[in-house]
């Protein structure tokens, strides 16, 4: 038995290509594989505010907490906890102004502490979540590579690379849904030409 953490960053849901593209993943995926959706706009997700910035300063100085700051840290090692437990991770995140919504920013922000997810080494950082991830992207327009050469406008993937690769996730693959504030060109739907890929690395994952 393996855990995947699905971490939904549209709040179209349904209406959202890439929580489509999502479910066509998520209902690819081999038995014994258990799904824990993560919908951050439904999440709720705490505010990091002066309480929990002054825990974690407190935290890695070794100070006691005050009570405010001490139930501040505790919402976050509880989004740390849920995170570190998944075995895999599949993100679906549309383009927000060349980067990613701001509800997953916010997610990042709230897990992302040295000690708990990464620890700086004299080397580099060392991750401490593992596991394995496939990131799907949803754009209005087309910001893949050309020219062999990243998009300059694309902020999603050169971000969500960093920060997995920062926190210990092998990243398996990225898939984007391209050119879906136009008609699909030679297709019915802007999916048609991501749904193999999609169904191939779902069938795969016991295999990462």
């Amino acid at each position: 038995m393996s855990t995947l953490l699905y971490i939904e960053s549209s709040p179209r849901e349904a209406d959202s290509y890439s929580s489509q593209a999502a479910a066509i993943y998520l209902d690819a995926l081999p038995n014994g594989v258990t799904v824990e959706h993560l919908n951050l706009f439904a999440a709720g997700l705490p505010e990091f505010n002066a309480a929990a910035a002054a825990a974690k300063y407190k935290v890695m100085r070794g100070e006691a907490l005050n009570p405010a700051e001490e139930s501040a840290w505790s919402e976050v090692l509880a989004l740390v906890e849920g995170f570190k437990a998944a075995d895999h991770y599949l993100i679906a995140a549309p383009m927000w102004n060349f980067s990613i919504p701001y509800k997953l920013k916010q997610y990042i922000d709230l897990i992302t502490h040295p000690g708990l997810t990464f620890i700086p080494r004299p080397d580099g950082m060392e991750g401490l979540a593992g596991g394995d991830a496939v990131v799907i992207y949803s754009r209005g327009g087309n910001y893949g590579p050309k020219d062999g050469q990243p998009d300059p406008y694309d902020h999603q993937s050169p971000y969500l690379q960093s920060w997995l690769g920062l926190v210990g996730v092998r990243l398996t693959a990225e898939v984007a849904v391209q050119g879906t504030m136009r008609p699909p060109v030679g297709a019915d739907s802007h999916l048609d030409g991501t749904r193999a890929r999609l169904v191939e690395l779902a069938a795969g994952i016991g295999a990462n």
